[in-house]
């Protein structure tokens, strides 16, 4: 007990030095600050809600329902190999199609539902929650580097790495089912579908601003080029990518953008966790299997760069 208390001092006693710290250079540093959220906000408007706000409504409309095509198809050979309930199978495509953060948002879901039990949707996020091809193909591919092929290539290379992080934790026997009778479960409607994808889309906005300021006022003091390319990967999914992409190509240019692409970011991390208040779900598999999926889509294109 006094162990706990011990560490949650430490932890509030961190988070004030940071956001004093924070502050400081926020009056220091107000230009940097401002441009920080006016790219934030310009990728948002661009890349961002454009492609996330349609995907949530649609598939809050239908992966909140029982999917039985997914789960009879793709759901059998999913519970095979990942130990888990065929419906797992239905955020891992929810997540693909429309990418972060609806693969979390269609977990957390599931599980307030009780269509999945807590220790099944902790598993599953942890290689469920990817990026969606319109962000991947649109934003990056075509709008940082110029190239469609350099987008479709990031989102393949995700399915077969998001799988391979799902065996590498895959628990040692079947994942506990929460019994359940969601034939009592209330499938969403349009009205409330629109409501929640509009107040999840302010969120990812805040979330994004936020980060992409704290990666603006990182250039005051980090060298532009690499340092600050790596830097702003860990922070955020699409300023990681943007200076990522002013290397030179392919390399470091690819490798760096796919650590991004598929670590996602503290930014995506943090709304990940906003989706999962209130399940039970702990938010650090999630973190170890996003890390992991970042390391291992790097490795692919430093091979791919290498042996070009």
């Amino acid at each position: 007990m006094m162990e706990t208390v011990k560490a949650k001092r430490n932890g509030d006693r961190l988070l004030f030095l940071f956001s004093l710290a924070a502050f400081i250079l926020i009056l220091l540093f107000p230009r940097q600050t401002g441009d920080g959220v006016r790219k934030g906000l310009t990728l948002c408007y661009r890349a961002v809600i454009p492609s996330v706000f349609p995907s949530l409504i649609l598939t809050t409309l239908l992966f909140s329902r029982p999917c039985g095509a997914i789960e009879r198809t793709v759901g059998r050979l999913f519970s095979r190999a990942f130990r888990v309930s065929p419906r797992g199978a239905v955020a891992w495509v929810a997540g693909l199609l429309s990418g972060f953060p609806v693969g979390a948002v269609t977990v957390a879901n599931d599980v307030r539902s009780g269509r999945i039990s807590p220790e099944e949707g902790e598993y599953l996020l942890a290689f469920v929650n990817n990026t969606g091809p319109a962000f991947l193909v649109g934003g990056v591919g075509l709008g940082l580097f110029g190239s469609v092929r350099v987008g479709w290539a990031l989102y393949l290379v995700q399915i077969p790495v998001s799988l391979l992080v799902g065996l590498l934790f895959r628990p040692k026997e079947q994942v506990p089912k929460r019994p359940a009778d969601v034939s009592d479960v209330k499938n969403a409607d349009p009205v409330g579908a629109i409501a929640s994808a509009s107040e999840t889309c302010v969120r990812i906005a805040g979330f994004v601003c936020f980060f992409s300021v704290i990666s603006s006022l990182l250039s005051a003091f980090i060298p532009a080029g690499l340092p600050l390319a790596v830097a702003s990967s860990l922070l955020e999914v699409g300023c990681g990518a943007s200076h990522a992409a002013r290397l030179a190509f392919p390399f470091p240019a690819l490798p760096l953008v796919a650590f991004a692409v598929c670590f996602s970011g503290s930014s995506v991390h943090f709304q990940t966790i906003a989706a999962l208040r209130g399940t039970g779900i702990g938010s650090f598999p999630y973190r170890k299997g996003k890390l992991t999926s970042g390391a291992l889509a790097c490795l692919f294109f430093l091979f791919f760069c290498l042996t070009k």
